[in-house]
């Protein structure tokens, strides 16, 4: 038997201005689950996400967490959430410990009640052994799983993070994403936003895709490759440093007609109609001098999904 919805939003809209960043989005998220909300930047992903974590008052629409509305009591709502920002809110100077003890103090613990949940979250992320450390000598990877302890201090049942895995490499990517899934299987609700679609795919059990502010389709990752079987081919990359920006516009333009290149910090993604097409396109950026340090392609795609903006029955 499926587990009741924790987190709830009806009718959802955004607004900055004149301009409608999110409208009318409608979603719910069970315990157990991990849901990813899917789009390219300016797809309203990350202010659906701010409003579900109570940071952001939406413009039209509620925002349920467990039951509780945010609006008629905020504190009680905030107790059940716990937000990961995408940018790690940390105090590099101060050890993971110290952190960890300084965010728990504004959830009002203390004491020895403060030290247990503090430990117990540095445990639920693998990192009890840089208890002592300082901060910034931590890798980005690191840092990402301390920003999702902070987030665990107070036991919240929902867990949101924004683009958690933004500037990773693999490796750490693949960590992250094995505690989400440990976290969901103790039956926290998962809401996540990526534009990344091998983590959709791979380890998400639903995903919105939204577009301009619309939510266009909702289903399992599978659901979603069945409604649109054809696929392009398509390979993540990890470079070894960030290119400049005018290598990677001149790169653009040079390649064949069907091929997309974009690149955000190391992370690269390469797509192209046929498999041959992006065999030539990988030649041409090696060409170029572009350095991988890993890369892949991902045993299916749900490019069609996103990139055509397929409708699914709601789940």
């Amino acid at each position: 038997m499926p587990l009741p919805v924790a987190l709830e939003l009806a009718d959802v809209s955004v607004r900055y201005g004149a301009r409608a960043a999110v409208c009318g989005v409608s979603l719910g998220v069970r315990r157990g689950e991990i849901v990813a909300l899917l789009g390219p930047n300016g797809s309203g992903k990350s202010s659906t996400l701010a409003v579900a974590a109570g940071v952001l008052d939406p413009a039209e629409g509620t925002v349920r967490a467990e039951g509780q509305l945010r609006t008629s009591d905020p504190v009680a709502f905030a107790a059940r959430v716990g937000f990961v920002p995408q940018e790690p809110a940390l105090y590099d100077e101060l050890t993971a410990y110290d952190n960890l003890a300084f965010f728990g103090q504004l959830y009002g613990l203390c004491g020895a009640d403060l030290r247990r949940r503090a430990l117990r979250a540095l445990s639920r992320v693998r990192l009890s052994d840089r208890a002592a450390h300082r901060v910034g000598t931590f890798s980005g990877g690191l840092k990402q799983r301390l920003n999702l302890a902070a987030a665990l201090l107070h036991d919240p049942p929902i867990l949101l993070l924004d683009e958690p895995t933004a500037a990773l490499d693999p490796a750490s990517r693949d960590a992250v994403f094995a505690d989400l899934a440990r976290f969901r299987d103790d039956g926290h609700a998962i809401l996540l936003t990526t534009h990344h679609l091998d983590e959709a795919e791979s380890g998400c059990d639903r995903v919105g895709v939204l577009d301009a502010g619309r939510l266009v389709a909702l289903g399992p990752p599978a659901e979603l490759l069945r409604a649109r079987p054809t696929e392009r081919a398509v390979l993540y990359g990890h470079l070894r440093t960030v290119p400049p920006k005018y290598l990677v516009r001149a790169i653009r333009e040079r390649l064949g007609r069907g091929a997309e290149l974009d690149v955000t910090g190391r992370r690269l993604r390469l797509a192209a109609d046929t498999p041959e097409q992006l065999g030539v396109a990988l030649a041409a950026l090696l060409a170029e001098g572009i350095d991988f340090e890993a890369y892949r392609t991902p045993a299916g795609s749900m490019e069609r999904a996103l990139r055509e903006g397929c409708e699914v029955a709601r789940v």
